[in-house]
């Protein structure tokens, strides 16, 4: 039997979502090679007859499964109907996909959920063939868990649902403290700054960011701290503790 590492994972994922006419891929079941044969090609060279393994092309029914378990664990209110009612019908995957792009962070975990999903499809896949051990595949599978929630970047993620609150009021969004000079800021808290087209009352636009910070503190257990400014604020900084925020402050949205 075939040692899984021998067969490139990606090429065979590839090979399994390719539902074009006139085309097949094929594994070697000794080396683990993958090519693929169109139907115009020299029949001398047909793989079948050098023993090679024909690849059957993965159901689109795995896929749309993928795409509404992944949906049905968004935790953004607005993104998890918005997707769930595009892959309702018809079209369902070009709408996800474009829906996709509303939420970049969103998109980003998709790929990654896609990926692991894919990854373990085509290690299962090798073991239903009989090239590789049922035992070999889930061991392989194992490295290639679907992401969790805790895997999402928390400051990407609170950008975005800022950017959707404000819209075009919102000009820039900072980092500062420990999350701007550390890449691993363990337990402390996110701080930002929150930089506005017009600020009549810090009050409140902290009681209008209540809902969207709070939302992310109890998904994340991490505390969000929000300093809300103008850029006039911004370029002439009053207090030492603003000073201080733009001094660190690093670039986010």
């Amino acid at each position: 039997m075939l040692d899984p590492n021998l067969v490139d994972l990606d090429e065979l994922c590839s090979a399994l979502d390719d539902h074009r006419a006139g085309s097949t891929w094929w594994v070697d079941p000794v080396t683990g090679r993958i090519r693929s044969h169109a139907a115009d090609d020299d029949p001398g060279t047909d793989p079948a007859d050098a023993g090679w393994v024909r690849i059957t092309p993965t159901e689109s029914h795995e896929s749309y499964r993928d795409m509404a378990e992944f949906v049905a664990a968004v935790q953004h209110r607005r993104a998890a109907d918005l997707l769930d009612r595009a892959i309702t019908g018809r079209g369902a995957f070009r709408r996800f996909k474009d829906t996709l792009f509303e939420f970049p962070e969103l998109r980003d975990r998709w790929f990654r959920f896609r990926d692991a999903r894919s990854r373990r499809r085509a290690l299962h896949w090798l073991a239903r063939s009989g090239l590789v051990s049922h035992e070999d595949a889930e061991r392989a599978a194992a490295r290639h868990p679907d992401p969790t929630q805790e895997d999402e970047d928390l400051a990407a993620a609170v950008a975005v649902d800022l950017g959707l609150l404000y819209g075009d009021r919102l000009l820039q969004l900072l980092v500062f403290g420990a999350w701007a000079r550390d890449d691993d800021p363990g337990d402390a808290d996110l701080e930002l700054l929150v930089v506005l087209t017009d600020l009549h009352s810090v009050w409140e636009e902290l009681r209008r960011m209540d809902d969207v910070l709070w939302r992310h503190t109890e998904r994340s257990r991490i505390g969000i701290v929000a300093l809300p400014v103008s850029r006039s604020e911004l370029d002439r900084p009053a207090t030492p503790a603003l000073l201080r925020a733009k001094t660190e402050a690093v670039l986010l949205a």
